[in-house]
């Protein structure tokens, strides 16, 4: 089909979508000289989900090359690695996997556990690999970046721009070409399964070639896509689609255009300004993607060490505003502790908050928040061990694998009374 029809074609078909399909941000551009075709709040923070995977594939990609990792190379399977949430591959714990197959199930198919295997196999720990992450964003100018985990799973400090992640994007593909395949590869195998690649953009457009989905309910549905068209690749970022075929459709259109357009003068991606951390804190996309799903709460017995609280609050939503807020601070993007919403006992509504930190952090954190003018209360261990005994966990809901493997709860679904069959005389 022509350019020009099939730039129609796809416009029509968003344009014939509900008003509320609208994304975020999103950006156009070439890999290969980092020229910006066309943008839309690329400087804008945004959750990245499992666009974070390109780069804990960028460090071990690098780490490939110096030598301190091969492929063939085997990495255990910990008991934190097999505990993420799907999308995963399940392999039991104490048992080893390959460099290779871990990247093939990370790349392709996205699996949160094998993010972990080759972050411990990459550092020792993870909060080695996340001081990686965080000092190779720096290296390569990723300004609005900031890494808590190497598979995107939704933590309030976790964020990028995508200005970043095309920067990411280009460097992994002028560095390592050896390793295009891996964003390429229509499927994987694991047994006799065979795990389709989450990019549904590989099968939409004939020029895709590449690269990366990502989903969190905050997020919204992401992704990086390339394409080659007579010999000129061009890349498209688009955050926060509604659904996996918006954000095809939306990187179609981006990538179809481009290739229409003629050669002229073009800012680069370093030219656009990233907006400061904690101007603006990401859209959540929950309501729009995951509609039934509650603000997480913390567990009652996940509580512990030292903390802070930024206040109580009527119900979880505003806690969690507040506390998203707090968290992409100045004050709040460097503190090792683990933040979320606390039910509080006595129905005293919800506290936002963080815990598992050290006595001389807290009281630290919290001179720091108060000279910014926010609220900071120091809580001792006894208090979150008071809250724990007084606010019991509930069940946890039935947990389902989504497209791209965060964390999306639904409840489970009661099964209907089978018919007893009567029995043939």
């Amino acid at each position: 089909m022509p350019i020009l029809q099939r730039i129609i074609m796809v416009f029509l078909v968003l344009a014939a979508a509900s008003p509320a399909l609208a994304a975020g941000p999103s950006l156009l551009f070439d890999p290969a000289t980092d020229e910006v075709i066309s943008q839309d709040r690329a400087g804008e923070p945004w959750y990245p989900a499992s666009l974070t995977k390109l780069m804990t594939a960028y460090i071990v990609f690098q780490k490939l090359k110096s030598g301190q990792l091969k492929l063939d190379q085997k990495l255990p399977v910990s008991e934190l690695a097999h505990s993420q949430p799907p999308s995963k591959i399940g392999v039991p714990v104490g048992q080893t996997v390959s460099v290779d197959f871990a990247l093939q199930a990370l790349l392709v198919y996205s699996a949160n556990d094998m993010a972990y295997v080759l972050a411990e196999g990459s550092d020792g720990s993870l909060p080695a690999f996340s001081a990686q992450m965080n000092a190779q964003a720096r290296k390569l100018g990723m300004t609005g970046s900031h890494f808590v985990n190497p598979n995107g799973l939704f933590d309030h400090r976790h964020i990028t721009t995508a200005r970043d992640i095309a920067i990411l994007a280009s460097a992994i593909l002028r560095e390592f070409p050896e390793y295009d395949h891996y964003f390429s590869q229509p499927f994987f195998s694991v047994g006799k399964r065979r795990l389709s690649n989450r990019n549904s953009l590989l099968r939409q457009m004939k020029q895709a070639d590449g690269m990366k989905t990502g989903f969190v309910c905050s997020s919204g549905f992401n992704l990086v896509a390339t394409a080659t068209h007579d010999g000129r690749r061009l890349a498209a970022v688009i955050f926060g689609a509604n659904s996996g075929k918006h954000r095809v459709d939306l990187a179609e259109m981006l990538l179809t255009d481009g290739f229409s357009r003629g050669a002229a003068p073009r800012p680069t991606l370093q030219s656009i300004p990233n907006v400061r951390t904690g101007e603006i804190v990401p859209t959540d996309m929950t309501k729009q993607v995951c509609k039934q799903k509650p603000v997480a709460l913390a567990l009652s017995k996940s509580l512990g060490g030292w903390g802070i609280s930024f206040g109580n609050y009527e119900n979880s939503q505003t806690a969690d505003m507040a506390l998203r807020g707090r968290m992409l601070s100045q004050s709040g993007m460097e503190l090792p502790g683990m933040p979320g919403i606390i039910r509080m006992p006595e129905k005293r509504g919800y506290a936002a908050a963080m815990w598992n930190l050290d006595q001389p952090t807290s009281e630290l954190a919290c001179a720091r928040y108060r000279a910014e003018k926010a609220p900071c209360e120091v809580i001792p261990p006894e208090t979150f061990a008071k809250i724990a005994a007084l606010v019991p966990d509930p069940a946890p809901p039935q947990t389902m694998g989504d497209p791209e493997g965060d964390d999306i709860t639904k409840p489970a679904k009661k099964k209907k009374p089978q018919k007893k069959k009567k029995k043939k005389n």
